[in-house]
């Protein structure tokens, strides 16, 4: 079954999410986030995200929603 969020990230949201992780000054539930669009972005499915990164499939595929509907900064 298709998915019904897609997550294409630009460079500039790449980047954005990146130095998020990087820094570690953001909430973890922000970087968990982050964690989320770029895997997802790279093609892995929700339920590997939701193993690797321990939370629910349903955060994963609420993130994705977010991100779809509002953008990365309604995502984060």
């Amino acid at each position: 079954m298709a998915k019904k969020y897609t997550i294409n990230l630009t460079q500039e949201e790449l980047e954005k999410l990146r130095s998020l992780i990087k820094t570690g000054k953001s909430k973890a539930r922000s970087i968990t986030r982050a964690h989320i669009l770029l895997m997802a972005s790279e093609g892995e499915t929700d339920k590997a995200i939701a193993a690797c990164l321990r939370v629910h499939v349903s955060t994963v595929e609420r993130t994705r929603a977010r991100y779809v509907d509002g953008g990365i900064e309604l995502a984060v």
